[in-house]
């Protein structure tokens, strides 16, 4: 097996990056409403959001949520999933990870465990991870792999 190119690889890194630029943290209507903290651990979270027309933008489910202070939601067996954001409401994206913090102030998402991004043409995991909304881009520090099944045609001419 031959290593890919490295233009190739950032390519479609760029690929995952878009994907998750569709991930919205903060909910623009959200910013003026109370600051909450529970004390207790949150069964079957589920925090939906949707488009301006209210269409489903995303939906983020996990086994556990804890909110230890208001900047900081932590959630375990998360399962985030990315729609259009159309009438159609197709899934554009999903993306899981055992464990995850969210700091919604600063539009920013990372996990020490793996993750795993799914799209139709495209598989993406790794460890050790970090979503930046505002840039647009996620980070993988380890075990990073790309699997594509789209046909990407002749990439070494």
């Amino acid at each position: 097996m031959h290593p890919m190119p490295t233009a190739f690889l950032l390519r479609y890194a760029s690929v995952a990056a878009l994907v998750m630029g569709h991930l919205s943290l903060v909910i623009p209507e959200a910013r003026s409403a109370p600051q909450v903290t529970a004390t207790a651990p949150i069964k079957n979270f589920r925090l939906p959001t949707f488009t301006t027309e209210g269409f489903r933008y995303t939906m983020l489910r996990a086994g556990e949520a804890r909110l230890p202070d208001p900047s900081r939601v932590d959630v375990f067996e998360m399962e985030l999933t990315l729609f259009t954001g159309l009438a159609d409401e197709q899934i554009d994206a999903m993306l899981a990870a055992p464990s995850a913090s969210f700091f919604p102030q600063k539009r920013l998402a990372l996990g020490s465990s793996t993750v795993r991004l799914e799209r139709r043409d495209l598989t993406v995991t790794g460890a050790d991870w970090s979503y930046d909304h505002a840039a647009r881009v996620i980070t993988i520090r380890r075990d990073a792999h790309v699997t594509l099944r789209a046909t990407i045609g002749n990439i070494l001419q």
